[in-house]
């Protein structure tokens, strides 16, 4: 009886042992991995500060962060007066065309969205780029205030009773030209020219009028590209591969994605004025005439929009042509639809549109021009408010394709599939594939409930899922409450971020999200199987999958602090 006894002890210690010693060995990978993560983020980020560096001595990152509070005030009071006078020299052309049209639709609707009680809790330097065409620098704002909106219906002049203090976390990009050099002198944000030094008055064409230069151009001091919310931004790697790109750079050297985004950003804008006007005329300049022929058929139905909000604006791959070449964009963006017969306002809704640019083939970019994308490309006027398609300066057709990129096409994200790939997922491994994709939480949460929520049905098993997962994820509630809100009404848009519809590599980068933290919860792995489920994905192969992306995500993060560490000993 004592030897069974001290048998049964010895196997339980054993078993302990073995259990104990699992456990450690998750704790160690799940460590590795988020300090591997960790690390590249660190590493990738000092060697673009080294490059900006050695490019311009006196860079500061103090400075620029002083700098980047005081525009934060002066764009916030430019949205609250509706004046962007105090901001145009610093910011892109893109911006400035949102901000004007965004105030023009609260004209039209009789509103006007105020700022109150603005106070700037953070602002951290998140993210820097450079490249030979670009220095970016992206900056994390956390702001607080109250945004009631001013009701001037019948003169009335009414505030809006909900005025509670409101919590906002912004992403804002700054670019440059390389080899711009930080001056210890006041520069664009501070209304002085960065080049002679005098108090900025710009010229119809946007020059300095004292010196005559191009002060928005990057070319003297950073210039306001975009701004994100907290819910759309993603960091994107100037060096991300896109398809086409480096081939076109053999002939167009100073083609550069920036300048492309700000373009396809001022062409967004442009049709949502086209939507609140319901004419053609915004899109004069800037559309090809065979779309304007089709634009009022296709799009003008009684409908705009508001509350808008440009999430991603993404280019997908470039090609040549034999008359035109083209760029391929993914945009995405939510709003509030408006019915302009009835006035009646919708949900929250999500939308993505696939975007062609034509241009002539054998033009090339002009990398000086900075971020003007609504300048004339022959004399460099910008284009004026009465939309016309020739420039108002020097008569050079604006719409041809001739001088610049204009838009080709505007289509759903669903349509464009549809049209390219069919109708059903592909759940196969297939080759050669593109590994950086587009998957932000937005894009990521709309499938999940698009495919989760499929038969129309909300099962209350699947919704914990979901609470679960954007917990996890510190994803805002409101953003999943918002998307489930716009899927039930129909205006959910966004079926999948690339133009494969794989359920296959949908599956791996939920896992890998999953993963960020180098474990997945139980919550977790419940909505892996039921989103598996729905394509015929076995439990089995998601259970493999996790632990192969588990185990890969441990190697190479494993790799890169052994690096790390042999460096630190040199």
């Amino acid at each position: 009886m004592s030897t069974l006894f001290i048998i049964i002890i010895v196997l339980s210690s054993v078993l302990a042992g073995l259990f104990e010693g699992h456990r450690y060995k998750q704790r160690r990978i799940k460590h590795t991995i988020v300090r591997g993560l960790q690390k590249q983020n660190t590493q990738k980020q000092q060697i673009q500060h080294n490059k900006i560096k050695q490019r311009d001595k006196n860079f500061s990152e103090v400075v620029i962060k002083s700098r980047v509070e005081q525009a934060f005030f002066i764009i916030k009071q430019a949205y609250s007066s509706h004046d962007t006078r105090p901001a145009t020299a610093f910011i892109s052309d893109g911006l400035a065309e949102s901000m004007q049209i965004l105030f023009q639709i609260q004209k039209q609707r009789q509103q006007q969205r105020k700022i109150e009680n603005l106070n700037l809790n953070g602002c951290e330097l998140v993210g820097m780029e450079a490249d030979k065409h670009y220095e970016t620098l992206h900056f994390k704002l956390d702001s607080s205030g109250r945004y009631p909106i001013l009701d001037k219906r019948s003169g009335s002049n009414k505030i809006s009773a909900n005025t509670a203090l409101t919590l906002r976390t912004e992403y804002w990009t700054f670019v440059r030209l390389p080899g711009t050099q930080t001056r210890s002198t006041p520069g664009l944000i501070e209304g002085y020219c960065p080049n002679c030094g005098n108090r900025l008055n710009l010229s119809q064409f946007s020059l300095c009028e004292s010196c005559g230069s191009l002060v928005g151009s990057g070319e003297y001091d950073w210039i306001l590209a975009k701004i994100t919310s907290e819910k759309q931004w993603r960091f994107q790697n100037a060096k991300r591969q896109i398809a086409g790109v480096s081939d076109y750079q053999v002939v167009d050297p100073a083609f550069n994605i920036p300048l492309i985004e700000d373009r396809v950003s001022s062409i967004f804008w442009r049709l949502q004025k086209a939507w609140l006007t319901q004419k053609v005329d915004p899109i004069l300049s800037v559309a090809h005439p065979d779309f304007i022929a089709n634009f009022p058929q296709q799009y003008l139905k009684k409908f705009c929009f508001d509350n808008i909000q440009l999430g991603l604006c993404e280019v997908s791959h470039v090609e040549f042509g034999e008359r035109f070449d083209k760029v391929y964009l993914l945009l995405k963006w939510q709003a509030n639809k408006v019915d302009l017969n009835s006035n009646h306002i919708s949900d929250n809704g999500f939308y993505a549109h696939h975007i062609t640019l034509i241009r002539k083939t054998g033009l090339t970019s002009d990398l000086k021009k900075g971020l003007h994308s609504l300048h004339c490309s022959g004399c460099g006027a910008p284009q004026s408010e009465n939309y016309q398609d020739c420039c108002e300066y020097c008569g050079n057709r604006l719409n041809s394709g001739e001088q610049d990129w204009v838009l080709e096409e505007f289509a759903p994200h669903l349509e464009h599939i549809i049209r390219i790939k069919g109708h059903e997922f592909a759940v196969g491994n297939k080759p050669n594939k593109k590994a950086d994709r587009i998957f932000d939480p937005v894009s990521l949460l709309s499938c999940l409930v698009l495919v989760l929520f499929a038969d129309g049905k909300v099962d209350a098993a699947e919704q914990k899922y979901l609470d679960e997962f954007v917990k996890n994820r510190r994803i805002p509630q409101k953003v999943l409450d918002d998307i489930i809100k716009a899927a039930q009404a129909g205006e959910l848009d966004m079926l999948s971020p690339d133009e494969t519809l794989d359920a296959s590599d949908w599956l791996d980068k939920l896992i890998e999200m999953c993963l960020a933290d180098g474990q997945v919860c139980a919550q977790e792995q419940k909505l892996l199987l039921a989103f598996g489920a729905k394509f015929n994905i076995l439990a089995i192969d998601i259970n493999l999958r996790i632990k192969r992306i588990r185990q890969k995500m441990y190697l190479k993060n494993k790799q890169i602090l052994k690096i790390q560490n042999s460096n630190h000993k040199e």
